[in-house]
């Protein structure tokens, strides 16, 4: 008996349409509804296997089993017409490929890469701070083109605060170095492209500027060049920064002081207009307003911290979607509820945290974090709780097989919350109201894996669809979801799909009530590896 197939990479294309899966023996492409595979590849191991859309261009690097499949090689190639368009080696190892349909980002353990994707000529070269996690991001729209890149980390020394903020922030820019440096990437080899056009070799007649962040301590004093220890006490650092750069203009254009701690996960909407970010506890994650900065909502995934591996827009940016290590996906429902302060609220709320700095909410608590102005942007934030009452009219759903004693408490405690934040909102500022009212998921999903296994979970939200319950009697007639059936006089009832893929070769497809929220409905679930 053959041994399985191990796998290297599983990822969704941009609109989570399709799902690409690099493995020990080549690579496969999947559609998702329906769900079935239309290409494969079993020329070697792959390592990165992105997707553009879904055309037929893929970004393909191998991982290293054969001289070919070197991991410091990218090939672009055609599926349809099973041709290799262009291939370029790195000087070292390639951790992420991104895509949009002006740009292809390569990101390297200290470099990022910026090509235009239409001749792969290099436009610009940037040097950041160690990635080992290939956390990056990329804006599928060319509307709003950015990307998103954690900032090297700071030590910043102030005896006021413990962040930077526009004020001490200043960008510089080195635009001696052109892209055909020593260091830049070589044993370029390029064919005919799918029109039969010769493409240009990268780099050619392109001046890349590398663009770089400095710190200035503008709150620094005399008195700090006497005080030995206590500087060093006051020094912090920041690693929870995220630097967005518009691949356009090809500038950094903000810093946005996301988290305290170390980013671990981070996406833009499909729109390119929001930014989601989470640290390495991962019971925060915070949405920012990519044009200002601002931020805009707070969620808090859970008490306890945990390892998120994904965070996922939906095409309306209704919802964000973040799957973790908990095997646990969450639903925050964004909408209409967020609190949007006028510009006297805005300087009510900033007055406030500037007089009291140690403020803490019970959502920053939990995370060790203190509460802080968006100080990028506009507006001051206010957390919104997703499950709020008047967020969904009708009762959640509620699935009686993950009725456990902790979800009945945590239930119990967030109603008590509301309750409170409600009655004591009229005659509280807006600081002690979101103090009162945690943000809590709209909606969730536990994936069906024993509780020992360590799977990594990517999640993707589907366009809105109509389900025929008639199709599924065990659930809609006498089972989960009987009262969402009745309420449904055609039989059909809209939900929106959430789709996950986990590191042990499976997708699941679920579905969620966008007006009651609560539990996902399982509705099926497909093997990668057999297929």
């Amino acid at each position: 008996m053959s041994s399985p197939r191990g796998i290297n990479f599983l990822n969704f294309n941009q609109t989570g349409s399709c799902i690409s899966m690099g493995t020990s023996e080549g690579f496969e492409i999947f559609n998702c509804d329906p769900f079935g595979k239309f290409y494969s590849d079993e020329s070697g191991g792959y390592g990165i296997v992105e997707m553009l859309f879904s055309t037929s261009l893929l970004a393909v690097v191998g991982v290293g089993d054969q001289p070919a499949m070197s991991p410091r090689r990218l090939r672009i190639i055609n599926t349809k017409r099973h041709s290799v368009i262009c291939e370029v080696t790195f000087p070292s190892t390639i951790l992420a490929v991104k895509m949009n349909k002006a740009r292809l980002i390569v990101l390297l353990q200290d470099q990022i890469y910026i090509y235009d994707i239409s001749n792969m000529r290099l436009l610009h070269t940037i040097e950041t701070a160690t990635n080992l996690r290939g956390l990056i991001a990329v804006s599928p729209s060319l509307d709003s083109n950015y990307l998103a890149y954690p900032s090297p980390p700071k030590v910043i020394k102030s005896e006021i605060k413990g962040h930077a903020t526009t004020n001490n922030i200043s960008l510089s820019s080195n635009d001696t170095t052109t892209a055909s440096n020593h260091n830049g990437p070589s044993e370029t080899f390029f064919s005919q492209g799918a029109q039969g056009d010769q493409l240009s070799p990268p780099g050619e007649g392109v001046t890349a500027g590398n663009s770089s962040l400095e710190v200035v301590d503008n709150n620094a004093t005399s008195s700090d060049n006497n005080a030995g220890n206590t500087k060093t006490a006051n020094s912090i650092l920041k690693n929870g920064d995220v630097i967005l750069f518009n691949m356009q203009t090809l500038q950094p254009t903000m810093v946005i002081e996301a988290h305290k701690g170390e980013i671990a996960a981070l996406t833009l909407s499909r729109d390119g207009t929001l930014l989601a970010t989470a640290s390495e506890k991962g019971t925060i994650v915070r949405v920012f307003l990519v044009e200002t900065g601002a931020k805009v909502y707070q969620f808090r995934r859970g008490t306890y911290p945990t390892k998120i591996y994904s965070m996922c827009f939906s095409d309306d940016n209704q919802f964000l979607a973040a799957s973790s290590s908990s095997k646990t996906v969450h639903i925050f429902k964004l909408g209409k509820g967020a609190y949007v302060t006028t510009s006297a609220d805005a300087q009510n709320n900033s007055d406030l945290e500037d007089q009291d700095a140690d403020t803490y909410s019970i959502d920053e608590a939990e995370e060790g974090e203190p509460e802080e102005t968006a100080s990028l942007g506009q507006t001051s934030s206010a957390s919104y709780d997703s499950s709020h009452p008047d967020a969904t009219s009708k009762e959640p759903v509620v699935d009686a097989s993950r009725r456990t004693v902790g979800r009945m408490i945590r239930n119990s405690s967030q109603k008590l919350s509301r309750k409170a934040a409600k009655t004591l909102g009229a005659y509280f500022p807006i600081k002690v109201t979101s103090i009162l009212e945690p943000s809590r998921h709209f909606a969730s999903l536990k994936l069906p894996i024993e509780s020992g296994a360590t799977i990594k979970s990517i999640t993707a939200i589907g366009q809105p669809v109509d389900i025929d319950t008639a199709e599924y009697p065990e659930l809609f007639e006498n089972g989960l979801w009987g009262s969402v059936a009745s309420e449904s006089s055609s039989g059909l009832t809209k939900m929106i799909p959430i789709r996950v893929i986990s590191s042990d070769g499976y997708m699941y497809n679920y579905v969620l009530d966008p007006e009651r929220g609560g539990d996902c409905l399982l509705l099926s679930q497909f093997s990668l590896l057999m297929y």
